[in-house]
């Protein structure tokens, strides 16, 4: 068994989905010969604490290192290890902009110190064969980079989402661009290996690589089919005779459902035969801005919030509705992968709406082969597609996806991949 030492900010007892990629990894690699060490820190203050993803750290018995960090989260928790907080979608933006000003890369680079000195003492005592960072916060790739330069371990970078071509980063101005292109460049120099979430976000990475020799593989988003597996656990208030659709996770900034919203009541006015036959099930909590929309539309009674539910929970709920829906309104130049939860959506077989632009998540529905996508800032475009739906619905005719392109999606074949590539690169 090879260990490798796992640098992740974002792990239980947090939720999200930038939780899941990285705890499924660790999950699944000592399958494949290689022992996951955890590299984090405490928690801090954090929007949202999962007791389901935590339990399931707990039952893996991994090999854990929690490190006291000294980022604004962890300022705000006090001497607390977890504080749970939230804020409005307008300070989140504000304390963006004055973060980009002041931290670099980004706020939570007061636990880049205290990680970069746990990581050697974790490397002088055990045998660490490789190093492997998974960002954001792109801190990571710096404690990943600096450990490489003072280890000469092999040194792998996992990209989520992209750093410098981040749609977060479009409205940096030309020196601070230039402050995180040099940064991003010195991680790409020291890197074995990158990973990205598809060829697109790759072939970024290329155009700012040099080293022809470091190596690029595509691990994309999954999901578990062991969370799949028959849970009578559910919040799910499923309406007979109607459309049930789906929407799970929290609503950021440009991602807001006002137009599909609309949308529902621009075909409850044409379509006056179907106002009993749609209902909207939301998990991950309703903002009031949201709410109070939702009541000027009319549509309160068509609309059921279960507010956050915990991942396990949520898995199950979205096993129980007719139709998901997700949406991505970043710019239609960045092409690639901006959600998971499009991957766990998958691993239930249902009928899923996209609200995307072209590119590679809109190909992905179309392969799956229950999949619909529309411009996420086109009301007629949506409603078409709702509409469309909708008759495919009332005739018992919706289709169903192509399992064999689910299946590639299964987060136990996506880390036996992601394992070979850590035998090539420590080759």
């Amino acid at each position: 068994m090879k260990n490798v030492l796992f640098i992740v900010y974002y792990f239980p007892p947090m939720g999200g989905s930038g939780v899941q990629r990285p705890l499924k990894f660790a999950k699944y690699l000592k399958e494949y010969g290689w022992n996951p060490i955890i590299l984090c820190p405490e928690p801090g203050a954090y929007h949202t604490f999962d007791d389901s993803l935590d339990e399931e750290l707990n039952n893996l018995e991994l090999e854990l290192h929690r490190v006291k960090a000294s980022t604004p989260f962890h300022f705000l928790a006090g001497k607390k290890t977890k504080k749970e907080f939230s804020i409005s979608d307008s300070k989140t933006r504000f304390f963006r902009k004055i973060s980009k000003l002041m931290f670099y890369p980004d706020n939570k680079k007061g636990w880049i110190e205290p990680a970069i000195k746990k990581g050697e003492e974790i490397i002088e005592k055990k045998d660490v064969r490789l190093i492997f960072s998974t960002a954001p916060p792109f801190s990571n790739h710096i404690i990943g980079r600096d450990l490489k330069k003072k280890t000469n371990l092999p040194l792998v970078l996992d990209y989520r989402d992209s750093w410098t071509q981040n749609h977060f980063m479009t409205d940096l101005s030309g020196w601070q661009r230039r402050i995180m292109e040099r940064m991003e460049a010195s991680c790409l120099k020291e890197a074995n290996g990158v990973v990205g979430l598809d060829d697109f976000m790759l072939y970024q990475m290329r155009l700012q690589n040099s080293d022809k020799k470091t190596r690029f593989q595509v691990i994309p988003h999954g999901f578990d089919p062991e969370d799949f597996e028959n849970d009578e656990s559910t919040s799910f208030s499923k309406k007979k005779g109607k459309l049930n659709i789906l929407y799970s996770g929290l609503f950021y900034e440009a991602n807001q459902p006002d137009l599909f919203l609309q949308a529902i009541k621009k075909i409850f006015e044409e379509h006056p035969e179907w106002v009993h036959s749609i209902h909207l099930h939301f998990q991950g909590g309703l903002d009031k801005r949201i709410t109070t929309f939702v009541q000027k539309l009319g549509l309160s009674n068509h609309v059921s919030d279960y507010g956050y539910v915990n991942h396990k929970l949520a898995v199950q709920n979205i096993q129980k509705a007719d139709l998901l829906w997700m949406i991505s309104n970043f710019s239609p130049e960045l092409k690639q992968i901006k959600s998971g939860k499009l991957f766990e959506y998958f691993g239930t077989g249902k009928p899923v709406l996209g609200l995307i632009h072209e590119g590679v998540a809109a190909e992905l529905l179309d392969q799956y082969g229950a999949g619909f996508h529309a411009n996420p800032n086109s009301l007629k475009a949506i409603s078409a597609q709702i509409e469309a739906i909708m008759k495919l619905w009332e005739s018992d005719s919706l289709p169903k996806a192509n399992d064999e392109f689910v299946q590639k999606f299964d987060r136990r074949k996506l880390t036996k991949e992601l394992a070979s590539f850590f035998d090539v690169i420590s080759s």
